[in-house]
């Protein structure tokens, strides 16, 4: 049975930098080197199933993974900004972050999102030629953001579209990377139809070291790493699958923000 509703699937493609989180140090290229085996299995799930998404990316990881950024474009995903270094986010980078992703892509980019869902500036984003922002998670994440006064449903500041990721409709659980972790996975989903049918649009993210083999470091808490690597590949490919049965459609950010008034 066909449902209405879009499915905009996001993934965060940023070098692997949580262990400094920690106090452990991790390098700039071994970092990108673990992502960028968690985006190539996310790339094969997409492909496979036939579904377009929105991969917001930093410079850093656009500068030392050249062809996996090309490819993204050319299986005719979203590229959009996502800072330049993510531990390390700086007033400069709306501007450096899309100089470096578009050249690299060779395409133009529309759409950013702060690293941490931190607090953006949307008068500059404005001015750096942005379109629309997702660096609003309507949810309140303890140690990151109270945001439970923020609305579920786009809206326009400074000329720029903010499009909120999804929450459930009740207490505003997040519906993000860590529910696909940890959650099972029918009632994920129910929360994800929901969120759906009260909204309009899901929207989602993910990060791409998630998909990656990071079970063996010990800074990384078992709630993360809980259904990573692999076993998070086919979770997300049986959350594409169920959406697709149900006749919900995929789209990107960008065509998503060309459709809101």
């Amino acid at each position: 049975m066909s449902q209405s509703g879009v499915v905009l699937l996001s993934f965060d493609v940023e070098e692997f930098d949580f262990p400094h989180e920690r106090g452990v140090e991790i390098s700039l290229d071994e970092g990108v080197k673990v992502s960028s085996t968690g985006l190539e299995r996310i790339l094969d799930v997409l492909k496979a199933e036939g579904v377009k998404a929105t991969f917001f990316t930093t410079g850093n990881f656009a500068r030392k993974a050249p062809e996996l950024v090309k490819r993204i474009v050319k299986e005719g995903h979203e590229l959009a900004c996502h800072g330049v270094d993510h531990f390390e986010p700086k007033p400069t980078d709306l501007a450096e972050s899309k100089k470096i992703v578009e050249k690299v892509g060779g395409v133009k980019v529309s759409g950013y999102r702060q690293p941490r869902m931190q607090k953006i500036d949307y008068v500059e984003m404005a001015k750096c030629g942005y379109k629309y922002d997702s660096s609003v998670n309507p949810a309140f994440i303890p140690g990151r953001y109270n945001h439970l006064d923020t609305p579920r449903k786009p809206f326009k500041k400074e000329g720029i579209l903010e499009i909120p990721t999804s929450v459930a409709t009740f207490a505003r659980v997040p519906l993000f990377w860590l529910a696909l972790h940890n959650f099972p996975e029918d009632m994920y989903y129910k929360m994800v139809k929901m969120s759906l049918k009260k909204t309009g649009y899901f929207a989602t993210y993910f990060h791409p070291w998630e998909f990656a083999d990071i079970r063996e470091r010990k800074e990384v808490p078992f709630y993360i790493k809980k259904n990573s690597g692999k076993k998070l590949a086919k979770r997300l490919e049986r959350l594409v699958k169920k959406l697709k049965r149900d006749g919900f459609e995929f789209g990107t950010y960008a065509e998503f923000a060309k459709k809101q008034v």
